[in-house]
């Protein structure tokens, strides 16, 4: 509603004049768009206090959009005007103003030289001859042209008189033809010179001459040079007894420093020296004013309308070539053309990071974590023309083809699995062979240039992003997988394919869920991917590509992605956030903590947005602490507690300090009810743990006395068992010295409804039912399992009866290990369980029987995948103490280390001890 009447207003603005004043009244503007005219007088009023509209206060009050009004008309100084007179004379005197003032920086970073040049135009009789100093492309020629032009309006020169420009670097290695072109020559003064002919100075007489780059100037032309600055006269090549008078003012420019490039006697004559700034030193308002004119520009050239990201204006801001102006200017140039050839049947051509020339490649890269993207908006520049160019080569064409056939079959083939006309499994099975064979198609069958900007920009940015999914989540990297998303990516550009489909509007909801059920981890690995393309390269981030991504990366059978606790710095300010998260992930040495940086007009429903769309993108199961800067405490975890599916810490007055005592217990591996207890205890600070609200989704937890390598075993049983990625609960595997010590204050118990847990010893928490594993090996309390089952959920009961049978078999626990032979390990373990009864002289019972076999299988792998237990602090005490046990087990297990070539820590030994004497 907001945005369709700004849109308006900006329409109609296009067209305003005095006569038609009355179309912008907030009453006509209600009529038009169908709005309340007190809801449109208060949108209105509030964009003038935001800056982006004009108000003039007469009868009736009219409202103009400010940006469209600047372009066409002027910039104005206020938001607010008594009345039409008012803002247009304000315009007659901008109109007016003189040449000079109207450089950018006039009032800033070139204000002093400014001054210069207008006392050395201004004195009398001609003038003083102006030297302008400055990096290649620092804007020197249009400087002088700017000198021209004021000249001309304060009278000093006729309107019609010449402005010759010279380089002197094209004769540097001729100064006989230099000479002759600035001075003239009279007929017979060289081989050639046929006639008399007059020189630049002639030629410029009553106006400017200007000398780019006069340091190239010999001896010899500077001394000729310096003797006309004195007198007004010169005499030609070949008749020193001809003298000629010129009333010609001198703009020099050079990018030399003035002492080591010109002689004294020439730089006596120079009194007005003006250094120019490059780029780089100017005022961040005055790069951005002249970022805004080269696009402006352009846009006249291209006679299109150009929509440029912010990531686009961010990088130009940054970036520092030699401060050259002209650099900036090139590479505006450069990027809206491509985007010309790229957009062609678009009426606004939008230019994005990857439109960058190729020599901006190496910048980008450098630049990938600047923390300033958010300061800009996108920019339009508006200048409308029909024409379209219209390129598309036949290979594109066959690309793009069969690109849109794989996508439409994401929608075509789900329609037969939600008619049941084939399976889930069928389906990703299918969906994902059709994308191996379009990657294997772009990447091996098609030729094209992977060192293009493009191309090598987005395989840059994807490694970013699988480098901070290793050290975030363990995520390895791989070519293969950066290759093929980039080849993707890089041959369907933007394009939206699915729009075109009739059936996307009604599958789209559907089919994401059934990702994000059936690849859950893949779906958010894809995302990640996505959001940091989104992010770094204004690259869009579009549904039908997390599901292409999505089902790529589920066939390149990923691990799964451990979920841990989330911690977000929200902070006021352009990097307040984002340098305190930084700080303490480098000291850190991990990546804990993510940035919100917020302006410091931003709103509870701006914060709230942002943080919802963190929670819908991330996995945070296990929690997420907020950690903001000011009194937001109690609004938020009103408005969050009905929105979140885990628990919220919010924590009020971040600090760096703080940030790391947060870092330092996730190190720790403590869970958020620990860090809510813990976290600066001595010291004062508001807090406030926050749960969901609402019904409960449903678990089951799995344990094992001796750590969570068991329990993630069972819990990966169990999800073959229950095909849990059809069922409506959670299967969590969880630490049971925790659930043994805090019972029902451990997390899983706030955020579920726990409805049994089953493991390898009974944590003992009451109203919690507790399955064994032992009796699920042995039958016995499979029927148990199911009835609490039955009780929540509808399954079928005989098939699930025979999966757990013959998935809660010992053989079958031992085969989900991928490294080992079930059948070799399972004869060496018992041999060497049998040992342990003999040389102990005790009987094991059956369940520490079956436990003995489950865990010596997993620590085998374990040790095979060089993968460590938990630290054991009191293993030296251990040791000492039960030297005797220690010894003999190890004997028992002799032949496992000879056999599977491992070496059984002392920690591993302890572990089987505390299964062999445990009560």
């Amino acid at each position: 509603m907001k945005n369709d009447l700004y849109n308006y207003l900006k329409k109609i603005t296009e067209n305003f004049n005095k006569d038609n004043a009355k179309l912008f009244s907030a009453n006509s503007i209600a009529k038009k768009i169908n709005l309340s005219r007190s809801t449109v007088s208060s949108y209105l009023n509030k964009g003038v206090k935001q800056g982006n509209i004009i108000k003039i206060k007469e009868y009736p009050v009219i409202f103009l959009d400010k940006e469209v009004f600047s372009r066409i008309y002027f910039k104005t100084s206020v938001n607010e005007y008594e009345s039409l007179e008012e803002l247009f004379n304000e315009g007659r005197k901008i109109k007016n103003r003189d040449p000079l003032d109207n450089v950018i920086g006039a009032r800033q970073s070139l204000r002093e030289q400014i001054e210069q040049i207008k006392t050395a135009v201004l004195y009398p009789e001609n003038g003083l001859p102006i030297m302008l100093v400055g990096p290649s492309g620092s804007g020197k020629t249009y400087l002088a042209k700017c000198i021209y032009d004021y000249c001309i309006q304060e009278n000093l020169i006729h309107e019609n008189a010449p402005f010759i420009s010279l380089n002197c670097a094209q004769y540097y290695h001729n100064p006989e033809l230099l000479s002759s072109l600035l001075f003239g020559y009279t007929k017979g003064a060289f081989t050639g010179a046929d006639k008399d002919k007059k020189g630049l100075l002639e030629d410029a007489d009553g106006g400017i001459l200007f000398l780019d780059e006069v340091h190239r100037l010999t001896n010899q032309g500077q001394e000729k040079l310096f003797t006309f600055m004195d007198s007004g006269e010169y005499s030609p090549i070949g008749d020193n007894s001809i003298n000629k008078k010129a009333k010609t003012r001198l703009i020099f420019a050079t990018t030399e420093s003035i002492q080591s490039s010109f002689l004294p006697t020439f730089i006596r004559r120079l009194p007005v020296i003006i250094n120019i700034p490059g780029f780089s030193e100017r005022t961040q308002q005055e790069k951005l004013d002249l970022v805004d004119s080269f696009f402006l520009k352009e846009s006249e050239i291209l006679k299109r309308s150009i929509k440029v990201s912010k990531q686009v204006i961010s990088f130009l801001l940054s970036s520092n070539y030699d401060g050259n102006v002209g650099k900036i200017k090139n590479i505006i140039k450069y990027s809206c053309g491509k985007s010309y050839v790229r957009m062609k049947d678009a009426e606004v051509i939008k230019v994005r990071i990857t439109d960058l020339p190729i020599e901006c490649e190496k910048h980008i890269k450098e630049n990938i974590n600047h923390q300033f993207l958010n300061r800009y908006q996108d920019r339009t520049y508006d200048y409308k023309y029909p024409e379209l160019l219209n390129i598309n080569s036949k290979e594109q064409k066959n690309i793009q083809k069969n690109i849109t056939a794989v996508y439409f079959q994401f929608i075509e083939k789900f329609k037969q699995v939600e008619c049941g006309d084939i399976t889930p499994d069928y389906y990703i099975k299918k969906m994902m062979n059709n994308v191996n064979l379009l990657l294997d198609e772009l990447i091996f069958n098609t030729e094209f240039d992977q060192d293009q900007s493009l191309f090598s920009i987005l395989s840059f940015n994807i490694r970013f992003s699988f480098k901070y999914m290793e050290e975030t989540y363990g995520f390895k990297q791989d070519g293969n997988k950066i290759l093929s998303i980039a080849s993707l990516l890089y041959f369907k550009e933007e394009h939206k394919i699915l729009i075109n489909h009739p059936d996307w509007s009604s599958i789209r909801p559907k089919l994401l869920t059934f990702i994000n059920s059936y690849m859950k981890n893949a779906s958010y690995l894809a995302k990640v991917i996505l959001n940091n393309l989104s992010k770094q390269l204004d690259y869009p981030f579009l549904d039908e590509d997390l599901i292409f991504i999505s089902f790529y990366l589920n066939g390149t059978n990923i691990q799964n992605v451990k979920g841990e606790i989330n911690s977000i710095v929200l902070a006021h300010g352009y990097s307040t956030a984002s340098s305190m998260a930084n700080v303490a992930n480098r000291l850190l040495k991990k990546n804990l903590f993510q940035a919100i940086d917020m302006p410091i007009n931003t709103t509870i429903d701006d914060i709230e947005s942002k943080i919802i769309d963190f929670i819908d993108n991330h996995i945070i199961e296990n929690g997420l602490i907020l950690l903001v800067d000011m009194g937001s405490l109690s609004n938020l975890s009103t408005r969050l507690k009905d929105k979140i599916k885990c628990p919220i810490l919010i924590i009020d007055y971040v600090s760096t300090p703080l940030v790391l005592e947060i870092g330092s217990l996730l190190l720790q591996g403590k869970n958020i009810n620990e860090i809510n207890e813990e976290i600066l205890k001595n010291i004062k600070i508001n807090k406030q743990l926050v749960y969901p609200v609402g019904k409960k989704k449903k678990a089951i937890l799995t344990c094992c006395y001796t750590g969570m390598g068991s329990a993630i075993q069972i819990q990966e049983i169990l999800q073959k068992s229950l095909n849990h990625d059809n069922t409506p609960f959670a299967i969590i595997p969880y630490d049971y010295k925790k659930l043994k010590q805090n019972k029902l204050k451990e997390l899983p118990f706030q955020i579920y409804d726990v409805l049994a847990i089953i493991g390898t010893s009974d944590p003992k928490i009451d109203g919690v039912n507790y399955i064994g594993l032992d009796q699920l090996i042995n039958g016995e309390e499979i029927e148990k399992l199911i009835d609490i089952l039955r009780y929540n959920f509808q399954f079928d009961e005989q098939q699930l009866k025979k999966d757990l049978v013959f998935n809660f078999s010992i053989k079958r626990i031992v085969e989900n290990l991928t490294i080992l032979d079930p059948n070799k390990i399972l004869r060496l373990v018992e041999k060497a369980t049998d040992r342990i009864e003999e040389n102990l002289n005790i009987k094991l019972s059956n369940n520490k029987r079956f436990l003995l076999y489950v865990h010596s299988c997993c620590m085998v792998e374990r040790i095979l995948r060089k993968e460590n237990v938990d630290d054991q602090n009191d293993i030296s005490q251990f040791l000492e103490r039960e030297k005797r046990k220690v010894e003999m087990i190890r004997y028992c297990f002799s032949e496992i280390e000879k056999e599977c070539t491992i070496k059984i820590s002392d920690q591993e030994i302890r572990l089987i001890c505390d299964i062999i004497f445990s009560h």
